[in-house]
């Protein structure tokens, strides 16, 4: 057996899946590695020292060096395919997100994924983008069963979808984990009213639910489809406490004036243009909205290359700067005197120089 001495970071037990995605998604993460724990602790290791701007982004205990075994390497799909493909996994099927492989190319990476991953029955292509009001785009079958629903796991949850007929993003489980753990989850006076404005299958909500079962949550979306899934998925996590509903926001936020603690809104391209009716749906003491936006952030205006840290910073503060001024503007019709940002952060990279910044605000009431 190998041993190596390694930085890593030393995590509480009950935050340790999270952290351990988050240093996936950085790449901090080091898997040939076996991770380590004892009773309360769980030991991480890395590839290297964090540097100092990292280490207030990642919530462990204490940062040090302590002894791993190596494990064998696994072949990646680069080692076998000579290149990097772009894909997503969703419950037992692989989606090709590149719509310019070649037949051949297709293929080679189909048999990589189906024989590197065991659990993986269904290689599609995505044959168009994402688009439309329910968010839907088409897949073509070019491995496996010719399916396109599955069930998916996250979080000690399980949502069942299928890929053609709903959006569903398998690369959210860290941000949906982060807002559910935000729900008050005693008895009694925590009690939450939360409404999911875009729900799809119901992963923030389903989650959340779990977790607040005293809390109740109303989770709408325009998709029929996608409230058809929702509706299984209540039954499939066992969960009495969300309500689905199928509508317009738009249309249907009426009924809801003033009822919710706390708000969702993960439709990044365009939440922005419903904070008007989130706004109206919040208790007037004011309380919290969870806002997700798509920004860019880089001008060729000179010839020096930004670095990719300063372009982040400034996709967050524009999209601070455009969820504060649409408060603004609502803000007297509804008695919300102040907001108060409380964190905001790149959820994921979207584009070359774009990313999906996710806020959480708390938007504060005049006393009625």
């Amino acid at each position: 057996m190998k041993t190596e001495h390694l930085p890593c970071v030393r995590v509480e037990k009950r935050k340790g899946e999270e952290i351990r995605r988050t240093l996936k998604e950085l790449e901090l993460l080091r898997t040939d590695a076996r991770i380590t724990s004892n009773d309360n602790f769980i030991y991480l290791p890395l590839t290297r020292e964090l540097k100092e701007d990292e280490v207030g982004e990642i919530d462990f205990t204490e940062l040090l060096t302590a002894e791993f075994e190596l494990l064998e390497q696994r072949r990646s799909i680069e080692d076998v395919v000579g290149f990097k493909p772009s894909y997503e996994m969703v419950g037992d099927i692989a989606v090709l997100t590149a719509m310019d492989l070649t037949g051949e190319n297709e293929q080679l990476v189909a048999h990589a994924l189906i024989n590197l991953h065991k659990n993986i029955k269904v290689v599609a292509k995505q044959v168009s983008p994402v688009e439309g009001v329910f968010r839907k785009r088409k897949l073509e079958i070019i491995a496996g069963e010719n399916r396109t629903e599955t069930i998916h796991r996250e979080n000690g949850c399980r949502y069942k979808l299928d890929l053609e007929k709903v959006y569903f993003n398998p690369r959210l489980a860290t941000e949906r984990n982060r807002v559910a753990s935000q729900v008050r989850t005693r008895d009694g006076d925590n009690k939450e009213e939360i409404i999911d404005m875009f729900a799809g299958v119901g992963p923030f909500s389903i989650q959340i639910a779990k977790r607040a079962p005293q809390s109740h949550v109303t989770a709408i979306d325009a998709n029929p489809d996608a409230i058809r899934y929702l509706r299984e998925n209540i039954e499939l996590n066992g969960v009495r406490n969300v309500e689905a509903m199928e509508g317009d926001i738009k249309e249907i936020y009426e009924r809801f004036r003033n009822k919710a603690d706390r708000i969702i809104m993960n439709l990044p391209k365009s939440a922005y243009l419903f904070l008007r009716e989130a706004l109206c749906m919040l208790n007037p003491r004011g309380r919290i909205i969870h806002f997700y936006d798509l920004e860019s952030s880089y001008s060729d205006a000179t010839d020096e290359e930004p670095k990719a840290h300063e372009i982040e910073i400034a996709a967050i503060n524009k999209a601070k700067a455009k969820l504060s001024a649409k408060v603004k503007e609502a803000g007297d019709e509804f008695h919300f005197r102040s907001l108060e940002i409380r964190d905001a952060r790149k959820v994921k990279t979207y584009a070359p120089y774009a990313y999906i910044i996710g806020i959480d605000a708390a938007i504060i009431g005049t006393p009625q």
